[in-house]
């Protein structure tokens, strides 16, 4: 009996979240990749599943992670580059689905000779980073005999892009502790800063696509809703329904519109700005809705700020969403505070308020794509201030406020790099 299509994809999404969660919770590798490989082999029924890394500097394969009844076997073994299936994918940095290993010329049984194992088929992909690959990631076997699935490929290949990030982290980061001597304070901001850098460019990259693809189906459900309802009478029982439907498009229409919005903020247009006029602009602008919210805004901002290099609409944009974050946390009026003054070579804005804060459980991930405290809102409005401050290779801290609320601080740099202006 076949298995139903939604069921498949809900049981590899499931496993995919798992795995990434997990990938993503440490840059201590070994725990990890194994149990990412077992949510993966579990998804799969497979036997046995490897991570293989390249080492450039040997110029060979080695095992990263080889799980299975064999695995140990074959853990200290070494690949040259091109041999067997996983080092040809690694050469050409291309995915192989192999359904009978007997049958495919690349297939090297070395390890099945060594080991006993029985390899029937099999799928590698590669890892890849910035464009070189790095290893492949490899599953071996269903355990009921039937081929892998266009599934199963789909699941690996998620996989490994989470993985390869992972891998290239971990290296990153032991450098950092070879090479500076760092308190375990800074290792673990480093090791947050490494995740969350690459973790948002990678979600960023697949919500721009989800987006992408959803943008003409919804307008066309959206176009045929509204023809539908001017063709009803007034007194239609069905107009309330293709109310509704308009209600959901349009949100979702601008969903996409934030997230092409939050994929236009990858560059900058640099020019000198004024940061006392920027700022006193941006409180101007709120001063209607604050006033009807019962919110007062006390500013503190130093005189005769220096006049700095940035993309004025993106730091204007950055700081209107962290104050509109701030006066929805006031639901019943209250007050913000905006600081800004010159700290060494940088410009400090600090927003505070006093509101219901962010839950604890998504404060460590607050800065990626959709997580969100509120209840309505896609969740992109940090997002898009984190990608605006490492624009401008600034800084973004937020903290919770020593009482109650939540605190915003930006560092941004007085002379900004020229080879940042795209």
């Amino acid at each position: 009996m076949n298995e139903d299509t939604n069921d498949i994809y809900r049981r590899g999404l499931s496993a995919l979240m798992q795995s990434s969660a997990l990938i993503n919770s440490s840059l201590q590798t070994a725990d990890v990749l194994n149990y990412a490989m077992k949510a993966a082999e579990e998804f799969m029924e497979a036997e046995a599943s490897s991570v293989y890394e390249l080492d450039t500097e040997k110029g060979e394969i080695f095992f990263r992670l080889a799980r299975g009844e064999k695995g140990g076997i074959i853990k200290s073994r070494r690949l040259k580059p091109g041999e067997g299936i996983a080092g040809w994918v690694i050469q050409s940095g291309k995915p192989m689905v192999v359904e009978d290993v007997q049958k495919e010329g690349r297939f090297s049984d070395r390890f099945d000779r060594e080991t006993g194992f029985k390899t029937r088929s099999l799928i590698c992909v590669p890892l890849t980073i910035r464009g070189k690959t790095i290893g492949a990631l490899q599953v071996i076997n269903k355990k009921n005999g039937v081929p892998f699935t266009e599934e199963d490929t789909e699941l690996l290949t998620a996989l490994a892009q989470q993985i390869a990030v992972a891998l290239d982290n971990a290296k990153l980061y032991q450098r950092l502790e070879e090479n500076f001597e760092l308190t375990a304070e800074e290792l673990k901001i480093t090791q947050r800063k490494l995740i969350r850098s690459e973790r948002s460019a990678a979600m960023a990259n697949l919500v721009q696509a989800v987006a992408h693809e959803v943008r003409n189906p919804i307008m066309s459900i959206g176009g045929f809703a509204a023809r539908m309802k001017d063709g009803l009478d007034k007194n239609h029982k069905f107009r309330k329904y293709l109310d509704i439907i308009l209600q959901e498009t349009s949100r979702l229409e601008k969903l996409v519109q934030d997230v092409r919005e939050l994929s236009e903020m990858q560059t900058v247009y640099l020019q000198p700005a004024n940061m006392n006029n920027l700022l006193s602009e941006v409180i101007e602008g709120f001063s209607p809705i604050m006033s009807r919210e019962s919110i007062d805004l006390a500013a503190d901002i130093e005189e005769n700020l220096p006049t700095i290099t940035i993309d004025r609409a993106q730091i204007s944009r950055a700081l209107k969403n962290i104050i509109e974050n701030s006066i929805e946390a006031l639901p019943t009026g209250g007050t913000i505070e905006l600081k800004a003054w010159t700290v060494d070579s940088h410009i400090r804005i600090i927003v505070k308020d006093f509101g219901v804060g962010i839950d604890e459980d998504k404060f460590d991930s607050i800065l990626d794509p959709f997580v969100t405290s509120k209840a309505t809102g896609a969740g992109l409005g940090l997002t898009m201030v984190y990608q605006i401050v490492k624009n401008h290779q600034g800084e973004i801290d937020i903290k919770r406020g020593s009482d109650r609320g939540t605190v915003v601080a930006l560092d941004i740099p007085v002379n900004l790099k020229s080879e940042m202006e795209g």
